[in-house]
């Protein structure tokens, strides 16, 4: 996901990049540019504005913006930039996706994980026309998910690190450099501490612990000045449920996972037991008890009483392991078979966390519809952690009613040391 270009052609064997090798010429240059990437917990949102002048006679100028995806080619999902839109001088502009020119990329070999498919290189074209001396605004917004290799051994799993790539070096395309830029990377995910801007080194400035910046001027960008940025670092998981009482396999009573990730070790589990200060009656088989958010499957837990749930809460109390806790891993809202169901019902916006009856902190939760448990970091508390009280403070409203639902609770506990693992094979 890249830079807007005046044409397809770059660098050699990228199929976009520097200045052209087909010698195709613009009169548009690139004034000014303004680029934020907002870092949420599992995509990245992108706006970028420019400012463009036509320093030639009247054209109806092209603009490419290049996609690339390492999954398979799918008609139905030609490209992973959700919302995509492009505007001039506020005005919606249309744009359609076209096959990337030149030199096809080449199949991917990964010495831990194997084969992978040549990407798919597209570009988004649309057609912006300029007045001779004419200066437009042109913006784009969208969204992406991060990318990120996962692997799996029967119950083990591998994940790369999560990944966001923007590629500066298509400006090179329009004429001449480009006069004034401003990069600014917003961290709104709760560990602003695991990013890491590896690509370009030495180029953005931290302005605080969530917002690095990078200020420029006359830049003709090229492939050193792309964008690589890792949301969060690779770990790997290894399933432990035997070790901590749970036997049965087929249907497990709670989760219990090793995390490694890097030099830290964790241990993730739900070995609790779990008491709600109300619970949702029965819908036929559809039931709604606290116990839903200990288990591997589709079930949900819902508070049971008027309203929107504020103040109710869930209690835990480890059963096998006290330890530290590194965070509390939660997935808001309703999780089951019809994902509607997800919007219809309230998310916990606000929540409100007791460790040990004694230290209290309250914890902001977006609403987004999250794949892996949100992250509630569990900061300045030490301690062996006994009890954990959960209470709603605020949700995010459902659109068909107000039942506050939980699907999922974790607690990533610290480990003093690296556990001995077993690997599945």
């Amino acid at each position: 996901m890249a830079n807007g270009g005046a044409s397809q052609s770059g660098v050699p064997n990228t199929g976009h990049g520097a200045a052209s090798d087909q010698k195709k010429a613009t009169d548009v240059t690139i004034e000014e540019e303004n680029l934020t990437i907002d870092l949420h917990q599992e995509f990245a949102a992108v706006e970028v504005r420019y400012r463009m002048r036509n320093t030639g006679p009247q054209v109806e100028q092209d603009f490419f913006f290049p996609v690339e995806r390492w999954a398979e080619y799918d008609e139905n999902k030609v490209t992973e930039l959700e919302g995509y839109g492009i505007a001039a001088d506020g005005k919606e502009l249309k744009s359609e996706t076209v096959e990337a020119e030149g030199e096809k990329p080449k199949p991917v070999i990964d010495p831990a994980t194997g084969n992978f498919p040549p990407a798919v290189r597209l570009w988004k074209k649309s057609r912006i026309p300029f007045a001779r001396g004419q200066t437009r605004e042109v913006s784009i917004r969208y969204r992406c998910d991060y990318a990120v290799i996962e692997s799996s051994v029967s119950d083990d799993g591998h994940y790369g690190g999560s990944l966001f790539h923007y590629s500066l070096s298509p400006a090179a395309t329009w004429k001449g450099p480009i006069g004034k830029g401003k990069i600014t990377v917003n961290i709104l995910h709760p560990r602003p501490e695991e990013v890491i801007i590896s690509k370009p080194k030495d180029r953005f400035k931290k302005v605080n612990a969530t917002q690095s910046v990078w200020d420029f001027r006359n830049l003709k960008p090229t492939l050193a000045d792309n964008i690589k940025i890792v949301a969060h670092p690779a770990y790997n998981e290894f399933l432990r449920q035997r070790e901590f009482g749970s036997s049965d396999s087929e249907d497990p009573q709670f989760r219990a996972n090793y995390i490694i990730q890097g030099s830290r070790y964790f241990l993730q589990h739900s070995d609790y037991e779990a008491v709600a200060s109300s619970t949702l009656k029965p819908d036929g088989e559809h039931k709604y008890d606290v116990e839903n958010i200990k288990v591997n499957s589709f079930g949900t837990w819902a508070e049971g009483v008027e309203g929107d749930g504020i103040g109710e809460n869930i209690a835990l109390k480890v059963v096998r392991r006290p330890l530290p806790l590194d965070a509390i891993m939660i997935r808001p809202g309703y999780r089951g078979e019809d994902p509607d169901l997800w919007g219809k019902n309230n998310r916990v916006a606000e929540m409100e966390v007791t460790l040990n009856g004694e230290h209290t902190f309250t914890a902001a939760i977006p609403d987004e519809k999250f794949s892996q448990p949100y992250p509630i970091p569990v900061r300045n508390y030490a301690k062996p952690v006994e009890t954990v009280k959960l209470t709603i403070k605020a949700v995010h409203r459902g659109s068909a009613a107000r039942d506050t639902c939980i699907s999922a609770v974790d607690l990533r506990a610290k480990l003093s040391k690296k556990p001995t693992i077993q690997p599945s094979r």
